[in-house]
């Protein structure tokens, strides 16, 4: 069984929020304990799987410069010509182009100066494409660290001695109001009861929904789910026993509690 501490540490670890002392301790005792590196691989994997589908994010102001710097450069190469020298000139004798059969041969200079633009074109192209690649790369990155960082990972303890085995974590983002609650080592509720989940939001008088949480015969579950009103701020996280369907407020016992 996985004690609260290591918990709180896993959860800190899939967040980045360990100093690099503390995360090179930690990264040892992953090492010798298969059961923790699981938890935290898995919590890393659920906070990564939220930071992901994060709305887009406006790109920082040095890329604007940058692709503001490449159209100026563009535009100052593409200018057309000035008035002076487009100033009218004396007409030279015009110099009848050299035909045979009747088609127009290109000369060989004029041929492989449009070859060699056509290669510089292609390869300007291509490398404006993996700059745009590797932008957007950048620009994605920056949004999920900015949206993984903001994300909360609440640990619960058992409030009953017959929870004392049990293993309970929620993964919260606050942008998005909704979260995932991981359980396992659960026992099963009696018949016509079931597990419901209750966001604790200092704003309101009474904990707010967060839905059911069936658990499978093995005593695990993973759940999805949405509180059923905005939270401010998710002060903690609990699970209580429910009549079977739910209720709009808690009435049975909380066996597992924790947050902050």
């Amino acid at each position: 069984m996985i004690d609260e501490h290591r918990q709180d540490l896993a959860a800190e670890y899939a967040l980045d929020a360990l100093d690099p002392e503390s995360m090179r301790a930690f990264e040892a005792m992953l090492a010798g304990d298969a059961e923790l590196k699981a938890l935290a691989d898995d919590l890393r994997e659920t906070a990564s799987a939220l930071a992901h589908d994060a709305p887009p994010q406006l790109p920082p102001p040095e890329l604007r410069e940058r692709v503001l710097s490449r159209i100026r450069a563009e535009a100052q190469a593409g200018t057309p010509a000035t008035a002076a020298d487009a100033a009218p000139s004396t007409p030279a004798a015009p110099v009848p182009a050299p035909s045979t059969g009747g088609h127009t041969i290109v000369p060989w200079a004029l041929a492989a100066g449009f070859a060699v633009t056509t290669a510089a074109l292609w390869l300007e192209r291509n490398q404006w494409q993996q700059e745009t690649a590797d932008l957007k790369t950048q620009i994605h990155d920056l949004a999920e660290r900015d949206t993984l960082a903001k994300v909360k990972i609440a640990t619960l303890s058992a409030q009953v001695d017959a929870y004392s085995k049990a293993s309970a974590v929620i993964v919260w983002d606050p942008q998005k109001q909704r979260g995932i609650v991981k359980l396992a080592n659960v026992p099963r509720p009696e018949s016509g009861k079931d597990y419901q989940l209750w966001v604790i939001d200092p704003k309101y008088p009474q904990p707010v929904s967060g839905g059911l949480v069936p658990v499978d015969a093995g005593g695990m579950a993973r759940v999805s789910f949405e509180p059923t009103q905005p939270i401010s701020k998710a002060d903690k996280f609990a699970i209580s026993i429910e009549p079977a369907g739910g209720v709009p407020k808690p009435t049975g016992s909380i066996v597992l509690l924790g947050g902050n």
